[in-house]
């Protein structure tokens, strides 16, 4: 690989970094082209960035950017997941390493704080921000709704009662 090329992985690196809110770190040992491909996908599909990157060139990129504490974690077979839904992230490789033991999770790092394995694993397990906000819309809604109900049940009672009459009188 030329000088040039380098320079441009690296200014593409770096401005993946600068502009996620969360990266997570693992080691692909083992996976073919077929599950790499799936796993991109799927990362992709949540709005994250999965790249497989020489560890110096990440470290290189990382310099003077919030995540510059991951230097440490770039060894060996190194992917790199840049997202700005950590989250969304974060549930897609539990996931994907839970079905494919290729995949291990090394680091993640959010909001300039180290992600260990029990932190990963205990975020992994929280509701996504549309299940959020589902929820949210659900408690709003709610009240309302039982209001239309209690509202309207007069007149429905009331046009079951003329209803019955009517068959009565047929």
């Amino acid at each position: 690989m030329d000088k040039q090329s380098k320079k441009n992985i690296v200014s593409d690196l770096k401005d993946s970094f600068e502009n996620s809110s969360g990266v997570i770190v693992t080691h692909y040992s083992g996976l073919n082209n077929l599950e790499l491909n799936e796993l991109r996908i799927q990362v992709k599909e949540v709005g994250s960035r999965f790249c497989v990157t020489k560890n110096s060139l990440a470290k290189l990129a990382s310099k003077t950017t919030d995540f510059e504490s991951l230097n440490d974690f770039f060894t060996g077979p190194t992917a790199l997941i840049f997202s700005k839904d950590p989250l969304a992230s974060i549930k897609i490789v539990k996931k994907f390493s839970d079905k494919n033991e290729k995949l291990k999770f090394v680091t993640a790092s959010l909001d300039k704080k180290i992600i260990e394995l029990q932190e990963f694993e205990a975020l992994a397990k929280l509701p996504s921000l549309e299940e959020l906000r589902a929820k949210i819309i659900g408690y709003i809604t709610a009240p309302h709704q039982q209001l239309i109900s209690v509202l309207n049940a007069p007149a429905t009672e009331t046009l079951g009662v003329i209803q019955n009459y009517s068959k009565k009188k047929n």
